[in-house]
């Protein structure tokens, strides 16, 4: 009894041995080469940062082994590029790595410096386009303002005037400028009657008109009219307030 549990044991362990063996080629057989740089494979396309500036910020990580290039780092590293979005960095076996981006698609200058993404995030480039719109607002307002500006100027639409820029302040007020240099006073709420009420009243008649030629702003705050005051010439300065039901 003694004698076949111990050629058990025996057999057993060479078993263990063998599964081992197997393994450890098996392994040796697969692992990546641990010899010169990994290889830099990307995914997407900016029209801001190139192929070939991605691989510069790549390249010092890519100086290692396989298993202790810094995933984390360089994925760090790339999103210091204002215009790289969506940002994915990742091993490639055997021998790389993957880096994945996308573009923000900028939709409207946002404050002085910075840029609003389509997906609501603001950035900051070294550079901004030319042609887009103006907005501004608290930091995590980017979609509202800009869904708010396309109601806006859809209601303008066909009565000679275009939304210049439209912004909210901290109190949740909102002001527009027309593209005539004409600003508009909307307030906290009912933006959309308000607007339409400017439209009915002002655009549409030839007297308003003329009133608001020169004027600096309309006060639009008013539930049964608004206010015409100030000058464009001299927007700082508020020298007559008329008052149009």
């Amino acid at each position: 009894m003694k004698w076949f549990d111990y050629k058990r044991l025996r057999d057993v362990g060479l078993g263990a041995v063998l599964v081992m063996g197997v393994a450890a080629c098996t392994w040796q057989g697969i692992k990546p080469d641990e010899t010169g740089p990994r290889r830099l494979y990307i995914s997407g396309k900016s029209a801001h940062v190139s192929d070939a500036q991605i691989a510069q910020i790549a390249a010092p990580y890519l100086k290692t082994s396989f298993f202790d290039v810094d995933i984390e780092g360089l994925q760090k590293k790339l999103a210091t590029q204002p215009w790289l979005t969506d940002i994915n960095v990742s091993r490639h076996w055997p021998d790389g790595v993957l880096v994945s981006v996308a573009e923000h698609d900028a939709v409207a200058y946002w404050g002085r410096d910075g840029l609003l993404g389509s997906d609501g995030k603001v950035f900051v480039p070294d550079h901004r386009p030319s042609g887009l719109i103006q907005l501004d607002g608290p930091a995590t307002s980017g979609l509202k303002v800009y869904e708010q500006y396309g109601q806006l100027s859809g209601i303008l639409a066909g009565h000679g005037v275009h939304l210049a820029s439209l912004s909210l302040d901290k109190r949740g007020a909102w002001t527009a400028h027309l593209d005539n240099g004409l600003e508009l006073r909307l307030g906290r709420e009912q933006l959309d009657e308000r607007m339409q009420r400017f439209v009915d009243f002002a655009l549409d008649k030839s007297a308003a008109q003329r009133a608001l030629a020169s004027a600096g702003y309309v006060d639009l705050r008013y539930s049964d009219g608004f206010a015409v005051g100030g000058s464009r010439a001299q927007a700082s300065t508020a020298t007559h307030e008329e008052t149009m039901g």
